[in-house]
């Protein structure tokens, strides 16, 4: 009986305690439900990922565009003919067919950057036979363009697209287009070689000059070596100027040689002391701007 009501004593106060605790426990009110992250997990598992494109497709060197373009329409402008569209239709898939194939060659012919290739290949191919069609003399300028097409895509092997001979080929090359186009109309001149001539003192000066704002910022042979090309220039327009008998050079051709040496010089100073660099579109919409006083100076 004593071990009995000792059990008794011990127990029941624990058990009283449990029960206020658990009666307790009942009036609070219950949680609300977490939400589940995991419906949100699965469809983001499940959401397919954007493929991206393949690098060939557009051309990424937006300086270019003026080089390919410029001349070529010039060109056409001076001496129009019903060839000149295949032509420019095989001059620019060319250049397309040319990018494709320096990033494939840069990539070491991986698969994934094959397709361009073919794709703009084969249709300059369609457009060049075409333009053979109207005019198959054409081929006596292959000679002209073939070693410097060679070197651009040596350059490309050896990943070196923007080199300084691999720029000047390429120039080279856009603008050798103008008489290309010029002789296809008929119409190759003194005045379709000088226009060549202008064309190639401008765009070859491009090539150092961004250097200097971009890639060889700071560099001081690559600032030099721009401002001495530019003066250059400068002076082989005054010397035209003077020694010409027939049709005097055009004023704003030593205007256009001025303002490129201005902006050789001053573009890379104020550059240098800015906080940030001039901004790849702030050096392109300039040059957009100069090209067309360059056009003017051609077409006048």
């Amino acid at each position: 009986m004593a071990e009995t009501r000792v059990q008794r004593d011990t127990t029941g106060p624990i058990d009283g305690r449990r029960t206020k605790a658990a009666a307790a426990n009942s009036t609070k009110p219950p949680k609300p439900p977490q939400p589940s992250t995991a419906p949100t997990k699965a469809k983001a598992a499940a959401k397919p990922r954007k493929r991206r494109r393949a690098p060939g497709w557009v051309p990424d060197q937006h300086g270019a565009w003026f080089m390919v373009t410029v001349p070529a329409i010039t060109g056409v402008i001076l001496a129009p003919s019903w060839t000149a569209i295949p032509l420019l239709l095989t001059w620019w898939l060319g250049y397309f067919t040319f990018f494709a194939g320096s990033v494939w060659i840069r990539s070491r012919f991986r698969e994934r950057n094959r397709p361009p290739v073919l794709v703009y290949g084969s249709l300059a191919a369609v457009a060049g036979l075409t333009t053979l069609l109207f005019n198959w003399q054409l081929l006596i300028w292959v000679p002209a363009f073939a070693p410097l097409v060679a070197v651009a895509v040596y350059e490309a092997w050896k990943r070196r697209p923007r080199s300084l001979l691999s720029g000047v080929s390429t120039v080279i090359a856009a603008c050798l287009i103008l008489p290309v186009a010029a002789w296809a109309g008929d119409g190759l001149d003194a005045k379709a070689w000088a226009a060549f001539g202008i064309y190639l003192a401008f765009f070859a000066g491009t090539v150092p000059y961004v250097k200097t704002l971009i890639r060889e910022r700071g560099s001081k042979p690559w600032f030099i070596g721009s401002v001495v090309y530019h003066a250059v220039v400068l002076f082989a327009a005054l010397a035209a100027a003077r020694i010409t008998d027939g049709d005097p050079v055009n004023p704003l051709a030593i205007l256009a040689a001025l303002v490129l040496l201005a902006r050789a010089v001053l573009m890379p100073i104020t550059g240098a002391r800015r906080e940030k660099p001039w901004t790849p579109k702030t050096v392109g919409l300039l040059d957009a701007a100069i090209t067309v006083l360059v056009v003017i100076v051609v077409l006048l």
